[in-house]
C-alpha cells in the first residue's frame, strides 16, 4: 500500500495542442478535478447512499473478470476515485499487483488510509491523467474504470489510452451508467435521477455544488450501449459485450485487446 505522486512506470507525455476538452457533460478537466475535490470527503457514503449500496455489487461483478491473474500479472484501475474498484480488484486477484490512478489528488489522498482500514496490501495510489495514463504500453494484463470514463474529457482518447496499457489478450473493463429503457422503470428512474438525486446529494453534502446535477445531465449525454460498444471496437479491442445490470441503470463492457499482428 502505497501513495506516489506520479508513477515511476513512465512520464505522461504532454498534452498536444488542441480544442478544449469537454466530456460529455460538459465539462473540462480542470472543472472536473475541482467539481470532485469538493466532493472528496463525502464521496464514499454519497456512493453507497445514493445507489442504495448497488455500486458494491457492480464493481464486485466487474471484477469477476480477473479470476485467474496471478502474482505476475498487474491491473490498473483508472478514475480510481478513493480506490474502490481497486480493492475490488484486489479481492478478485489476490497474488496480482494492483495499480490505482486520478487526477484529483483529494480524492487519491483518501486511498491509503482505506487501504490500511482494510488491511488490503498490494494497491499502489497514484496521481495521474485517464487520457495520458503513467504506465508502459502492454504493461498490464488488465485496466478498468468504474463510472469514471465519462468524466474525460475526450471518450475516445481515453479508450485508446487503456487499450495501449494491456497487454495484448488482456482485458479492458467499463462500469458506467447508463439511461435504462422500459416505458415505466425508465422514466421512474430518470425522475429520481434528475430530480431526487441531485436534492439528496446536495443535502447531504453541501460542498458539492452542482456535482449531482452534473451526474445526470452527463449520463443522459453520455453513449449508449452500441455506440459505446463501437467506439471500443474503433479503440483496437475486440469480442466486446455489453453486460445490463440493475434493469439496465449501468453497463458493464468488457473487451480484450487483439494480439499484435
Amino acid at each position: 500500500m502505497r501513495y506516489h505522486p506520479a508513477m515511476p512506470e513512465a512520464a505522461a507525455p504532454a498534452p498536444s495542442a488542441s480544442a478544449p476538452l469537454t466530456n460529455a457533460g460538459g465539462k473540462s478537466p480542470a472543472e472536473v478535478r475541482a467539481m470532485f475535490a469538493r466532493v472528496a470527503r463525502r464521496y464514499d457514503f454519497l456512493n453507497h447512499f445514493l445507489s442504495l449500496g448497488l455500486d458494491i455489487r457492480w464493481r464486485k461483478r466487474a471484477a469477476r473478470e480477473l479470476a485467474g491473474l496471478t502474482a505476475a500479472d498487474a491491473v490498473a484501475d483508472l478514475c480510481t476515485g478513493t480506490g474502490d474498484l481497486a480493492f475490488a480488484f484486489k479481492r478478485a486477484a489476490p497474488e496480482s499487483k494492483v495499480i490505482a490512478i486520478d487526477f484529483t489528488p483529494e480524492m487519491v489522498a483518501y486511498g491509503p488510509k482505506k487501504a490500511e482500514r482494510k488491511r488490503m496490501a498490494g494497491v499502489s495510489f497514484a496521481i495521474g491523467d485517464a487520457l495520458h495514463i503513467p504506465l508502459r504500453d502492454g504493461s498490464v494484463a488488465a485496466a478498468g474504470v468504474a463510472f469514471g470514463i465519462r468524466n474525460v474529457g475526450n471518450l475516445d482518447a481515453g479508450l485508446r489510452e487503456l487499450a495501449r496499457v494491456v497487454r495484448p489478450g488482456g482485458k479492458v473493463l467499463v462500469l458506467e451508467f447508463t439511461k435504462p429503457g422500459g416505458w415505466f422503470f425508465g422514466p421512474l428512474y430518470m425522475f429520481y435521477f434528475r430530480w431526487i438525486l441531485p436534492l439528496l446529494g446536495r443535502a447531504i453534502s453541501w460542498t458539492a455544488g452542482d456535482a449531482y446535477r452534473y451526474l445526470p445531465q452527463s449520463v443522459q449525454a453520455f453513449a449508449g450501449p452500441e455506440e459505446m460498444s463501437g467506439r471500443m471496437r474503433a479503440a483496437g479491442l475486440s469480442d466486446v459485450r455489453a453486460e445490463a445490470l440493475t434493469f439496465g441503470t449501468v453497463h458493464l463492457y468488457v473487451a480484450v485487446k487483439q494480439n499484435a499482428p
